[in-house]
């Protein structure tokens, strides 16, 4: 028996916005009932892992660690605690209510002999040899390939997932609170949990109607969406990228697979071939499930807090070793950030000679405080109308992507609903969608998203504008001392067309204007809707530092004026742009053309041998470009924001190719080629963690070409982190026209911290990383082989601020957290 325990918490942002107005006051009407202690055999005195202790007459309950160890917290505790382990006797003891209290057990055998089974004595040291639930799970392991339903040519079924969010501890108190006042309503929808006795409230509701096809040859597997459904709180969030957050929080899990994902980690799965070298396990008996003939074997990691599932596994009883039912959750000792706990449920059913996963459960304990507001997550997936023949239409195969959106599918009617769920949604998931339409209504409702937005995107709604971001409006840097800037853009709503967006900004130092506009024209119905497809004009009219290239955020805010060392260098531009972009599925595409004049700010110095005279300055450098850019990016979910989409996880390659021409027409100066190839890739380790690699390559063609023309790494001399920048490098340190870069990090996810005593009860998770970066310049492009170029910055001791790599040593940083 598995049950879901008492720990911390975490939170799916936009998913659970009341928890916000709770965050203050987490203080309940009834006080915490805290049992804890350890159950042993009474012979032995050993530690008795995987006991049932349950409040007796409730369904509140755990199950013992490796060690014996048992935590229950509850606020709705009955009298009596009770043991109970299969071949011994059950006892029980009275328990004091509303008090902490330790109660130890010990447990005597009843002599209860199992037919056709060998039990393992769980006294003494763990063994793997002449260890029969070892030797059981050898087979398993050994006819896994065969037992797994890939192992058919073809097959395909209708899926019907639910993903539903509940708020858990809602007490009387925490009703009464004056956050609540105009919500009372949303007590109509109250229910009770059967797992732990909880009051919960739900308060989110997706679902999903799809196709899955398989074919063996190319082990292509794809899925079809045809209806997707969900409760929304704010009509300017993208229910795409809510849909893709949710995809890579929930994914599925495959047991036959040697790693399992689950809240972006990795685990081993129990039946994975060095599983045995993880987990303990334990035959417990056997049963049946589904009229089949089962062992029930229990396991744990062999070390508390590696990342890894507790629970049992029910293996077929007939010779082929197939998995039949899956109970799995996690220890309490591994760091899952705020995640409480985990419960999986899975169970096979036999279809043409296979076993196939007909009920696959998943649900989430998480909370924001200890003993406080919390939340269940829970994902079910029912599937039907499996069948092993080629599908009707082999074009599915064609789809790039393995899941595919069908155009409409949010838009799918009521009726289309009732007529196609594969599993009716009961009563409280039916309210679900009444309470949040009603919800919406609610003024103080309306304030609260206001609020929610300005928190969230850093813009503030007024009316038809927005305004922000509210990074930027306060800055500083050496040369132009404190920056304040004004932001405004049109409302960032749905059912628009298009995008107007400018801004000013002053430097109370070098008393400058600078500002910006743009408009963007988009060819969806909405200029919003993902993936995007647009033209866009911009002009600017700003100054930057060479060499810094930020991702996702502004380069220009608040946390980056926060420098080391001198910063002075910078560059004032003047830029039109007019792009075309088009995004899909896999990637984007995109044609562009700038107009750029660069002018010197700051220290930076335009100097070059002009008129026989050295020294001599060089007012600007004026490029004309066309551009083109594309990513292909198969398999790779992404999250529209405001500006960009960003790709979330994916164990796919993705690879970006840019080109930029510049050429002696229309104002430009110089003709030149930039092109540069880049790939980015995750690399799941199981237990190991994951890697993270960026590789990058380019060249710049072209002769004579002033300096800042040619490829400026990306630096950071912020006391931010910035993972892809090289952070201590400083600004415009090094120049070069041919390039190869690599980024590398690792995440242990606790690997070598767990093994640590004492240091493993902080559940700090390790990062390592180094960054490469090596190259050269041609003698045609080098100023200090060219007077006539525009020559590198010097100190005030002559030494050049800028070099090249010169065929040498490469640029190495490594980083450790």
């Amino acid at each position: 028996m598995t049950f879901i325990s008492d720990k911390s918490s975490a939170i799916l942002k936009y998913a659970f916005f009341l928890l916000l107005f709770s965050y203050a006051n987490t203080i309940t009407a009834q006080k915490l009932t805290t049992i804890k202690g350890r159950v042993f055999d009474a012979k032995t005195k050993q530690p008795l892992p995987f006991v049932d202790v349950t409040l007796k007459g409730t369904y509140i309950g755990v199950s013992t660690d490796l060690d014996g160890q048992y935590l229950i917290q509850t606020r709705n505790p009955s009298d009596t605690i009770e043991c109970s382990f299969l071949s011994y006797k059950t006892i029980s003891q009275r328990i004091k209510q509303e008090e902490k209290q330790t109660i130890d057990f010990y447990m005597e055998e009843e002599g209860y002999q199992l037919e056709s089974v060998t039990i393992l004595a769980k006294k003494g040291k763990y063994r793997k040899k002449n260890n029969p639930a070892v030797d059981l799970m050898r087979k398993v392991i050994a006819n896994r390939d065969k037992n797994k339903i890939e192992s058919k040519d073809f097959y395909q079924y209708d899926k019907h997932e639910k993903l539903e969010l509940d708020l858990n501890n809602i007490t009387e108190e925490f009703k009464q609170k004056k956050a609540f006042r105009n919500f009372e309503f949303l007590w109509e929808y109250l229910d009770t949990s059967t797992v732990n006795g909880r009051v919960y409230l739900p308060v989110y509701l997706r679902e999903i109607l799809a196709k899955v096809y398989y074919k063996k040859d190319g082990n292509e597997k794809k899925e079809v969406r045809e209806a997707i459904k969900m409760t929304t709180f704010d009509e300017a969030l993208d229910e795409q990228s809510i849909t893709s957050i949710i995809d890579l929080l929930y994914q599925d899990i495959d047991l036959y697979d040697n790693n399992v994902n689950l809240l972006d980690n990795d685990f081993l799965s129990p039946m994975a071939p060095w599983a045995l070298n993880y987990y303990r396990f334990y035959i417990l008996d056997t049963t049946y499930v589904n009229n089949k003939e089962a062992i029930h074997l229990a396991f744990i990691p062999r070390n508390k807090a590696f990342i890894g599932f507790t629970g049992d596994v029910y293996i077929s009883n007939d010779g082929r070793y197939s998995l039949l039912k899956a109970v799995l959750g996690i220890t309490k000792d591994i760091s899952m950030n705020f995640v409480r706990d985990i419960k999986v449920v899975q169970e096979y059913d036999e279809v043409d000679s296979v076993y196939i996963l007909t009920r696959d459960d998943i649900t989430l304990d998480i909370a924001l405080s200890k003993g406080g507001i919390g939340m269940y997550a829970s994902r079910s997936n029912t599937t039907k109308n499996h069948k092993f023949t080629p599908p009707d239409d082999p074009s599915v195969f064609n789809y790039t992507e393995e899941i595919t959106t069908l155009d409409g599918a949010y838009e799918q009617a009521d009726f289309y609903w009732a007529n196609n769920r594969l599993n009716p949604l009961d009563e409280k998931q039916e309210g679900i969608y009444n309470m949040i339409d009603t919800l919406r209504t609610v003024p103080a409702y309306k304030k609260f998203i206001w609020f929610t937005r300005v928190i969230t995107t850093g813009y503030i709604p007024a009316g038809p504008i927005d305004i922000g971001q509210i990074s930027t409006m306060y800055t500083f840097n050496p040369t132009e001392g404190t920056r304040f800037r004004l932001g405004l853009e049109s409302a960032f709503r749905r059912g628009r067309k298009y995008q107007a967006k400018t801004y000013l900004a002053y430097g109370l130092r070098d008393k400058k204007l600078k500002y910006s506009g743009s408009f963007l024209w988009s060819f969806n119905d909405d200029f919003i809707e993902n993936p995007r497809h647009y033209i866009k004009g911009l002009y600017r009219h700003d100054v930057v530092f060479p060499g810094l290239k930020l991702e996702f955020i502004e380069e220009a805010n608040l946390l980056t004026s926060f420098r080391r060392g001198d910063a002075n260098q910078m560059l004032l531009l003047d830029s039109w742009n007019l792009d075309y972009v088009n995004e899909s599925g896999v990637g984007f595409f995109k044609i562009g053309l700038e107009h750029r004049k660069r002018q010197p700010y700051g220290t930076m110095v335009f100097e070059a041998f002009r008129n026989d005279q050295p020294n001599q300055s060089v007012p600007d450098v004026t490029t004309s470009e066309i551009s083109f850019a594309g990513e292909f990016s198969p398999n790779t979910a992404f999250i529209q924001g405001r500006e960009i989409r960003t790709p979330i996880k994916s164990e796919h390659p993705r690879f970006q190719l840019s080109y930029r021409a510049g050429f002696k027409a229309a104002g430009g100066d110089f003709s030149y080629h930039n092109i540069s190839l880049q790939m980015k890739k995750q690399v799941p380790m199981s237990v190991l963690g994951r890697g993270d690699i960026q590789i990058e390559v380019g060249r710049v063609f072209g002769k004579g070409l002033p300096f800042v023309l040619l490829y400026i790494p990306k630096s950071n001399q912020a006391y931010s982190f910035q993972p892809t920048s090289f952070n201590t490098m400083n600004f415009i340190e090094f120049v070069t026209d041919k390039y190869a870069r690599v980024n590398y990090q690792h995440y242990f996810d606790g690997y070598i911290f767990n093994r640590i005593p004492l240091i493993k009860k902080l559940k700090l998770k390790e990062v390592i990383g180094f960054k490469v970066i090596h190259g050269g310049l041609d003698d045609a492009n080098d100023p200090r082989i060219n007077p006539d170029l525009i020559q590198f910055n010097r100190d005030a001791d002559g030494n050049y601020l800028t070099s090249t790599f010169d065929g040498k040593t490469p640029f190495v940083e490594y980083s450790v957290g």
